[in-house]
């Protein structure tokens, strides 16, 4: 079996607790031939320090420091430093499994002119660092020999949870290098812009039922959970672009997703405490009368209860969608559990 090569490129910014673990687990890999790029995107604590100390001697770990920009833009750095085959984005605080560059180049091996691999994955959700629940997200293993073969399916891809994200899956350098495919600098949405992107150049993809990443997100905390200006405009366009890709394919589906991700963008906002209730109430009523919003209320599909029960709240009067929303909020906030529940039946 040849083993093809893997460049592991990682964003790092103020991660001077848990970047020497991180690495550690990196150094066990079950794999020989794959390097990592660590991309200090300008941190001000004593992570550079720690990771200098920790990959000393460690041929494989390459260190690159950049001024704070993000974690899109440092993606981006790594992927100019990148030598080998394929890349593979992880984030600086999950847990890859030991195998998964193992697993990876069997299937490469098997399928040697696969473009893209996704994986299944385990998402932890925690409070205060404390694991409040966990889920398992399982896919049917499956080829998709052609593109528009995987298009038809992208929307139930989607709605499974596997298309969003980089760290489950496994990209094509070549394909990334030659069409200038990079991370856009924003807040939120930048990955799955450019999942969509890569999507558009690939023609064969390998779903795999094997888990090979443990994601943790902290409830209330992160990049996800921040207020930002064009947050709304960054879903927005990924909705657009994921109908444009596929020739609105399911149109009704990724509108229900659509909703879901202008929930997580309101929730952003009612949490902003640099606005006033006023100016909370003002922005909130500008994207519900969006023209994405509005077409996404129309015709988003109602497949499950929770989404039948939240294009029915996006239908309520504005006054009342707010106040519903608002205690959908203090949920997310306060009883993680509950709202981890309600999205994995969405």
């Amino acid at each position: 079996m040849s083993a093809v090569g893997f460049s592991i490129i990682i964003p790092v910014y103020n991660a001077e607790l848990i970047i020497d673990k991180t690495i550690e687990s990196l150094k066990k890999l079950d794999y020989q031939n794959y390097e990592v790029i660590l991309v200090n995107d300008g941190s001000t604590d004593k992570t550079e320090d720690i990771i200098k100390q920790s990959i000393n001697g460690y041929h494989k770990f390459h260190l690159v420091s950049t001024t704070n920009n993000g974690p899109g833009p440092a993606r981006n750095i790594g992927i100019a430093n990148a030598i080998n085959e394929y890349l593979l984005f992880f984030d600086v605080d999950d847990v890859p499994k030991k195998t998964i560059l193992k697993d990876y180049n069997e299937i490469h091996s098997k399928h040697t002119d696969i473009d893209l691999i996704v994986s299944s994955f385990t998402y932890v959700t925690k409070k205060n660092n404390v694991v409040v629940s966990s889920k398992d997200y399982i896919a049917d293993e499956r080829i998709y020999r052609s593109k528009n073969e995987f298009l038809d399916d992208l929307y139930s891809l989607m709605n499974k949870q596997l298309m969003y994200v980089v760290w489950n899956k496994c990209y094509k350098s070549k394909i990334v290098k030659e069409n200038s495919i990079c991370f856009k600098n924003y807040r939120s949405c930048e990955d799955r812009i450019f999942n969509l992107e890569y999507f558009k150049k690939c023609n064969k993809s390998f779903i795999s039922s094997k888990i090979e990443y443990v994601y943790e997100f902290e409830s209330g905390k992160g990049i996800t959970n921040d207020y930002s200006i064009n947050k709304y405009q960054t879903f927005k366009e990924f909705y657009e672009l994921t109908n444009e890709l596929t020739n609105g394919r399911n149109k009704s589906g990724t509108a229900s997703l659509f909703l879901k991700g202008v929930t997580s963008v309101i929730f952003s906002i009612l949490n902003n405490n640099d606005l006033s209730n006023a100016e909370k109430k003002e922005e909130i009523s500008s994207l519900l009368n969006d023209s994405a919003t509005v077409e996404a209320k129309k015709i988003a599909i109602t497949d499950t209860k929770s989404k039948w029960m939240l294009k029915k709240i996006y239908n309520l009067p504005t006054f009342l969608f707010i106040k519903l929303i608002s205690s959908g909020n203090f949920i997310e906030l306060k009883l993680p559990r509950i709202m981890s529940a309600l999205k994995k039946v969405y």
